[in-house]
């Protein structure tokens, strides 16, 4: 399907207003659960920014009832290949969804995206990359801290947007600032699960479809 772009998703699903990782980090104090920013934030983190409509947070899907409790408050929407549906109370999630969308009410624009991480499914010490597992990182090299509020580290963002492989994400690939072994570690990585192009273009520096 093609992707939406901002004034047409809008249109369909309402529009955003999206928490801000110091936001994020006020609603989801004492919840108890393990979760950190990821997406086009976590891409950028310590590199030149960019406009976001959104806000990606990853939780660990272990954790998801508690989640449910600490947002009792808020409506939660799986979002699965351009649909929504409401995950009322008494619901649980479909197989094989594995994003909500959270906001007030109807009559309040959306304010988080959630994504569930599974990496715990596999053992407590590594993150492990959903596209392929025989990607993993130990979880004091996935995630950094910053202002208090963990990213995932921008090199395993970028991994999740060689597959989207959007505009943006090509932006943010020629805007990451990485130390040359972790850009190697990229590439190689890159070439390993099957994106040789973004893997050539992330050694020179480069974006996809630059010229």
């Amino acid at each position: 399907m093609d992707e939406l772009d901002e004034e047409q998703s809008q249109a369909l699903y309402g529009p955003w207003d999206p928490l801000q990782p110091g936001q994020v980090a006020e609603l989801l104090a004492g919840s108890g659960v393990r979760w950190w920013i990821a997406g086009g934030r976590a891409a950028r983190a310590g590199s030149a920014a960019r406009p976001h409509d959104d806000t990606d947070v990853a939780v660990d899907a272990g954790n998801l009832g508690a989640l449910r409790e600490h947002l009792a408050d808020w409506h939660l929407w799986e979002a699965h290949d351009g649909t929504l549906r409401p995950l009322l109370p008494q619901d649980t999630p479909l197989k094989g969804r594995e994003q909500l969308w959270m906001r007030r009410d109807s009559t309040r624009p959306w304010r988080l995206d959630i994504l569930f991480d599974f990496s715990s499914s596999y053992g407590p010490d590594e993150w492990v990359f959903k596209k392929d597992q025989r990607v993993r990182v130990p979880w004091d090299r996935a995630l950094q801290v910053i202002d208090g509020i963990s990213y995932l580290r921008p090199e395993l963002a970028l991994l999740h947007k060689a597959h989207l492989d959007r505009p943006k994400d090509r932006a943010d690939l020629a805007a990451v600032r990485l130390r040359p072994e972790v850009r190697a570690w990229l590439a190689d990585t890159l070439d390993q699960v099957g994106r040789h192009q973004w893997a050539e273009l992330a050694r020179l520096g480069e974006t996809p479809g630059a010229s």
